[in-house]
């Protein structure tokens, strides 16, 4: 790479031929040269001058009418001095040097050719210039490329492009032995630039350019990124952006891969469309994993193909969803390197995307290794949020007023652009399918729009996509009037949401956020046996302050590889904070469990694993609820750092009668002897979760039997579920 390549401009020359008429006379000379060296001596001048030409033979007429091709001429007796002063030229071509395309004079008489041009702008050197000079020219001139396949042919070689017969063609000329190969090699210059492809053909960029036409065969095309935003929502979003679309240009004007980062769904396409707009140029977008071969730890056989397009295009270039390369360049630092080398040669405007937080080793090493600048773009604000809303509500045909008053509804949740229109997508999506079944039933439409509920619903399953990679939401139709627990317990509880409700006033308002600056997270432990409430109270938590509550699947998030779940878990609190879900971590032991003494580097790493969830709870702004029925295997430093610690207690008697009673529903029909709550829970020493259980299965047992449900029923059933606990069912003592 150096900093005096050309760039294409805007409206390059149309003008330009492919292939200019020195290109063609320059490889047809090589040729020649090798031509010669097949031809028996009286073809090539041997014979004094005044000998009459010779008749060829059988045996070498076609060779002989493909050198008068390539001469354009018969053969003659100056033959050989023609070879020689075709070498000669083609030496004092080689050691000058070309004057750029876009420089020469009008009535420069060597005429420029697309292919000179872009042989500038993939900064090919003398000798790569040649050697592309006699791929493409073999390739592309019907004369010339039918003398090289008679070549091939008489020297027993299928292919006419044939690396070992172009290496022949320029050896001869005295340009070196094994240039093409060593320029079209899997390292080689031609390849790592895009210009050919593995096989030795011209690539589909390159052939694009010479055809001065798209590129629509180009293998980019299937691992493309598109804009899934309206011209409305663009537009609101241009003006929201200005000031960070004027630094992302500044920062582009340094030559140099830029790094971009946000929240996801921060609109990282649509940013860089706009960009590409406001400098009057196209853009393009791609994935940034299909460009790396993980395996190999190399840059993909699709990189040499990005460098060959952005460079003889004039475009702004987006490699989104760069995080999904994360975990493989922190674990392959050499990959990383080689991938970031192949990037910096491209030296067009180029973006890599990340979604959601650059870990700090990798945000160092990209700025240390290539120099990469890096630019956070923030949430939108609330009002922002509020018209981009609006603007993609108009933009999916929703009326002025019904879109502005939707807007408010859904302007609290924290989305970013290309969420706040999928969420409306969705919202859209669901009113139609609601107009299509009122249609089925007969009834008139006369407008189609979200309600509030479902816009609600679209912005909730939009703010939580990445949470489910690591987890699932949890659903609570339950109220606290449904919740059974001692009067201790249950104010314990309730001052969780005490404190959510004025925490903004503790720590703004009355000056808590200085002294405590990283105390703001609502983080609570629950202890106690199986069953009793611990997750029921998790959910009713969350329902109280409107928010979605998110069940950690710990499967998914511990991983055996080193540093990977610091990662993982680094991931889901980003993602809980960027949306504003509650975090339940059940069985939390097994997770938090107490620190050891370091005996092995396991210890180390699973004492690292304690360190950096003390460190992001410290950190978090959210809900953080623990689950667990061991309390005492808890690190001390962790449950020090909990806020809120309340102890489950296993129901006492009156308790488990409560139970019996709330758990069966209204609708449930019962026969008239009526059930004996208090004995059941004097009889049977089970927590809620089990009393759900054995109602359950009593409720099996009369839809069974077509009947209602008697005390008998209630028995069986929750002797049933004694017994799988091991214990003795107590006798039924109401038979007659």
């Amino acid at each position: 790479m150096t900093d005096e390549l050309p760039a294409i401009p805007n409206d390059p020359p149309t003008s330009l031929a492919p292939l200019s008429p020195l290109s063609i006379e320059r490889t047809r000379a090589l040729w020649r040269n090798l031509a010669w060296q097949l031809l028996p001596e009286t073809f090539v001048g041997a014979a004094t001058q005044q000998a009459q030409e010779p008749v060829p033979d059988a045996a070498n007429a076609a060779l002989l009418a493909m050198v008068r091709g390539l001469h354009s001429t018969a053969v003659h007796a100056d033959a050989t001095q023609e070879r020689a002063a075709s070498a000669q030229h083609l030496q004092e071509l080689l050691a000058a040097g070309p004057t750029p395309v876009l420089q020469r004079a009008p009535d420069d008489p060597r005429q420029p050719s697309r292919l000179d041009l872009a042989a500038e702008l993939l900064a090919c050197d003398g000798l790569e210039r040649l050697t592309l000079e006699l791929l493409a020219v073999s390739e592309l001139d019907p004369v010339t490329s039918h003398s090289v396949r008679v070549l091939a042919g008489r020297l027993g070689r299928g292919e006419a492009n044939h690396l070992e017969l172009l290496d022949d063609a320029l050896a001869l000329a005295g340009l070196g032995v094994g240039v093409v190969r060593r320029l079209c090699g899997p390292r080689g210059a031609l390849r790592r630039n895009g210009a050919i492809t593995a096989q030795g053909g011209l690539s589909e960029a390159l052939l694009a350019f010479l055809d001065d036409a798209e590129t629509p065969d180009s293998p980019l095309r299937e691992h493309e990124v598109r804009l899934m935003m309206p011209g409305d929502a663009l537009r609101s979003l241009a003006e929201t952006r200005a000031p960070w679309l004027d630094l992302i240009g500044r920062a582009l004007a340094a030559r140099r891969p830029l790094l971009l980062s946000g929240a996801p769904g921060f609109g990282a396409a649509a940013l860089v469309a706009l960009l590409a707009q406001s400098q009057d140029l196209p853009w393009r977008g791609v994935h940034a994993m299909p460009l790396c071969d993980v395996a190999r730890q190399q840059p993909s056989e699709l990189m040499p193909v990005l460098h060959a397009e952005a460079r003889l295009g004039n475009a702004v270039w987006l490699l989104h969803h760069f995080e999904r390369l994360e975990a493989h360049f922190r674990a392959a630092p050499d990959s990383l390197r080689r991938w970031l080398d192949a990037l910096l040669r491209i030296d067009r405007p180029l973006i890599l995307a990340h979604e959601g937080p650059v870990a700090p080793e990798l945000a160092s090493q990209l700025a240390i290794e290539a120099g990469l600048l890096h630019i956070e773009v923030p949430a939108l604000a609330i009002p922002q949020r509020e018209d981009l809303m609006r603007a993609a509500l108009e933009a999916a045909g929703v009326a002025d007023e019904t879109s502005a008053a939707l807007a408010i509804e859904g302007r609290q949740y924290s989305l970013g652009p290309e969420r706040v229109v999928a969420a409306v997508a969705h919202a859209q999506q669901r009113a139609q399918l609601r107009a299509a079944q009122s249609l089925a039933r007969g009834q008139e439409v006369s407008v189609v729009a979200p309600t509030a509920a479902e816009l609600r619903l679209a912005c909730t399953s939009a703010m939580t996509t990445e949470l489910r990679a690591y987890g699932s939401r949890v659903h609570t139709t339950a109220t606290w009037d449904d919740l059974v627990l001692d009067a201790e317990t249950l104010d314990a509880v309730r001052n969780l949401s005490r404190f959510a409700k004025v925490r903004d006033k503790l720590f703004s308002d009355w000056g808590f956020g200085r002294a405590m600056p990283n105390g703001r997270a609502l983080s609570a432990m629950f202890s106690g046996p199986s069953g009793t409430g611990k997750t029921m109270v998790a959910g009713l938590i969350a329902k109280d302050l409107g928010v979605e509550l998110y069940r950690v699947d710990l499967s998914r998030v511990v991983s055996k590889y080193i540093g990977e779940t610091e990662e993982r878990l680094g991931a889901l609190f980003s993602e809980a904070a960027q949306v504003g879900a509650a975090l339940l971590f059940d069985e939390a032991d097994s997770l938090f469990s107490q620190r050891t003494e370091v005996k092995s580097s396991n210890d180390r790493y699973a004492n690292l694993e304690v360190n950096y969830l003390l460190q992001r709870l410290e950190e978090f702004d959210g809900v953080v609820i623990l689950t667990t029925n061991f309390a005492t295997s808890i690190d001390e430093a962790f449950v020090r750092r909990v806020r809120f610690r309340v102890p489950f207690p296993f129901p006492s008697a009156q308790e488990r009668e409560r139970l019996w009673e709330v758990m069966l529903p209204p609708e449930l029909p019962q026969d008239d002897e009526g059930i004996d709550f208090a004995w059941l829970g004097q009889g049977f020493e089970l927590s809620g979760g089990h009393v759900r259980n054995a109602v359950l299965r009593g409720a099996m047992y009369a839809a069974t039997a077509d009947q209602p449900l008697s005390m008998r029923m209630l028995y069986e059933a929750a002797a049933a579920e004694y017994r799988e606990l091991g214990k003795l069912a107590p006798h039924y003592p109401f038979d007659d």
